[in-house]
């Protein structure tokens, strides 16, 4: 444990500062950029957003058109250890306590991980479905509520499906917005970066007990939160719009199993890029983007 520790006290002190209720901004003056979002740019069209892993683009993760939905597709397996542990993070992070500036501090070995830059740290908990394979047709991407307001006919043809599994939110989140009539579905996607094959059972069924034993151990994920309106929305002729909160996750791949298992919403620890998010607003929301989706960020997050 005790070097644990003094690793972290040499690590730069991270600044961090509270935005919203439970949502903190944290700047990284140098990352290592094993984990990072590109953007491309493409001629006339939408700027594409990409994951890389160490060095390598191992997901598209959507654009930034304010018009287009959340989408990931796998690019190249990303093959992360199941034996190590990427980032050698304290046991004390574990404990049930609120999202503050030593809990960052101890978040340090992972945020350094990130490109230099800011990122927004908060809570959540999500009621795991699936998972789901891309081909699923149980998945969000194959409901017809998706289909109609993205104006697709046939998801496999569309090129969204990421040939990768992933778990969605049991039900999505709502909010109301009364002076539009416009009903908000947040659908939420947590995309392992391990397939469910290499998990190791015995993990699997020791975490299992420990939630079932009242445990919320957190699982830390790289989020990304992307809100366009389509133009249905815009000119109001739909009044449904959907948002999406999604996640890479960066550690606990035998936790969120556990969590699923046993029926019990996972607890999340998000990191948030910015840099892959989009948060476009209604008319009747302003113009402060940053300040809307900050208290968005605390909307969501645990009770």
């Amino acid at each position: 444990m005790h070097a644990m520790t003094s690793e972290i006290k040499q690590t730069h002190k991270l600044e961090a500062t509270a935005v919203a209720d439970g949502v903190l901004r944290v700047k990284v003056p140098q990352g290592k950029g094993f984990f990072k979002i590109a953007v491309e740019k493409r001629h006339g069209e939408a700027n594409s957003l990409y994951l890389e892993v160490n060095g390598a683009r191992k997901f598209e993760v959507g654009n930034d058109c304010d018009t287009c939905h959340f989408w990931f597709k796998m690019l190249q397996e990303p093959r992360l250890p199941t034996t190590r542990k990427i980032a050698n993070l304290p046991k004390t992070i574990q404990l049930p306590r609120p999202v503050d500036e030593s809990l960052v501090q101890e978040l340090a070995p992972m945020l350094e991980l990130m490109e230099k830059g800011e990122y927004l740290v908060f809570e959540t908990s999500v009621n795991l479905s699936g998972p789901y394979d891309s081909d699923d047709e149980g998945s969000y991407f194959f409901q017809s509520d998706f289909m109609e307001l993205w104006d697709i006919e046939d998801p496999k043809e569309e090129g969204v499906l990421s040939g990768w599994e992933h778990y969605e939110s049991q039900r999505p989140r709502v909010f109301r917005h009364p002076e539009s009539n416009v009903v908000e579905k947040q659908i939420d996607f947590v995309i392992p970066l391990v397939p469910r094959a290499a998990l190791r059972e015995e993990n699997v069924k020791l975490y299992q007990q420990m939630i079932q034993n009242g445990d919320r151990p957190r699982v830390l994920m790289l989020g990304m939160y992307q809100r366009g309106i389509p133009d249905s929305v815009k000119k109001g002729t739909m009044k449904t719009l959907h948002s999406f909160m999604a996640g890479f996750l960066l550690d606990g791949h035998h936790k969120v199993a556990a969590y699923r298992r046993a029926g019990v919403p996972a607890k999340f620890l998000v990191i948030l890029s910015p840099k892959a998010s989009k948060y476009h607003l209604l008319k009747e929301e302003g113009t402060k983007t940053q300040a809307r989706f900050e208290e968005r960020l605390a909307a969501i997050k645990p009770a």
